[in-house]
């Protein structure tokens, strides 16, 4: 499929979804779009980009690691150069894209939750696959590297039950279900260089929730937190190099303010070690980072600016360092979502 009808087909993809047998969404498209986010706070305002998509002709060609941001506001994906954060693609044609992950072969898999679809784009902003998760609306993902299985976070059922996690071996065919029965939405996860599976969300009283798959378990369990106290579900992910679980929270301290945590993991209890703050490109807490992406030192993602100390805009922070961001580009974001990292 060439760069021009791109756009056309995930349109065209997306209605099918939602005109298809799954549970239509309600009248009010943007209520329902609110309904399904993972954004901690809204409302917010939804303008999709009805552009055709559009691609760097350096893209190409551009062989070193890039960012996927995707914007649940506009319904686009941007494609970033790191570390310079050099705007190299904008794909459109999405309907709600939000959580991501990236694979062994540098290809990136959007959850676009509205089209009830997981679209996986190569390096270079292509559309490459997609798999229907009819009757159960994803909002981001994880890639095993050990077995190549695609897990897929469902916030919750079609039919209005609790969520699930969805996986889909080497990532295709149907997607086996797991749950954890302590919990009810289901937002973010990242895999361990085991093969062990975490996972966050809410419980059926709103409260946070972490949970781990253990590989080659039939069912998930609850990972007791201490040392701290995480408020709302945020990004999920494994820093290799420490042995320890990064996860967001998008209202760090119970505040209009996101940051991350690193806690270390042992059997069910999960202890906080650190606590990450994180500010935008004015020196200010930032409103509220989604999901973000680890990458050699670094961490990148966007900051949805709802509380409005400056624009919404994509960034890439020292790891763990956080503090000021080492770049910005606040050209592109209205609702930042999800984030991940093409090498």
């Amino acid at each position: 499929m060439n760069a021009r009808s791109l756009g056309i087909a995930l349109s065209l993809s997306s209605l099918a979804a939602c005109t298809g047998a799954a549970a239509p969404p309600p009248a009010d498209q943007s209520a329902f779009n609110r309904a399904t986010t993972s954004v901690a706070r809204g409302p917010f305002r939804l303008h999709a980009d009805r552009r055709r998509s559009w691609f760097a002709a350096e893209l190409a060609h551009k062989q070193s690691s890039l960012l996927f941001v995707s914007d649940s506001g506009t319904a686009d994906v941007y494609v970033y150069s790191l570390p310079a954060l050099k705007l190299m693609a904008t794909v459109t044609g999405f309907s709600q894209p939000q959580g991501e992950c990236s694979d062994n072969k540098g290809n990136v898999w959007i959850a676009d939750t509205n089209a009830q679809t997981m679209y996986e784009l190569s390096h270079h902003g292509r559309l490459v696959n997609e798999i229907k998760t009819t009757g159960a609306y994803p909002v981001s993902c994880a890639w095993d590297a050990t077995t190549g299985d695609l897990a897929v976070m469902s916030l919750f059922n079609g039919s209005g039950t609790s969520g699930d996690v969805l996986v889909y071996a080497s990532g295709s065919g149907s997607g086996v279900p797991y749950t954890n029965p302590s919990q009810y939405y289901y937002d973010f996860g990242g895999y361990d260089s085991e093969g062990n599976l975490f996972f966050d969300g809410l419980d059926t009283n709103g409260n946070f929730i972490l949970s781990e798959l253990p590989r080659n378990a039939s069912s998930a369990e609850t990972i007791k937190v201490s040392g701290g106290t995480i408020y709302y579900p945020g990004m999920v992910a494994w820093n290799t190099a420490k042995r320890e679980l990064v996860v967001g929270d998008q209202s760090c301290g119970n505040s209009y303010a996101s940051c991350l945590y690193t806690l270390g993991i042992s059997g069910k209890a999960g202890t906080i070690s650190r606590e990450i703050a994180l500010k935008n490109s004015s020196g200010g807490p930032i409103c509220d980072l989604v999901q973000g992406a680890l990458l050699n030192g670094e961490v990148a993602g966007s900051d949805f600016d709802f509380c409005g100390s400056s624009p919404s805009a994509t960034y890439v922070w020292a790891f763990p360092g956080g503090g000021n961001p080492t770049n910005s580009n606040a050209k592109s974001d209205s609702v930042p979502v999800g984030a991940a990292v093409s090498k």
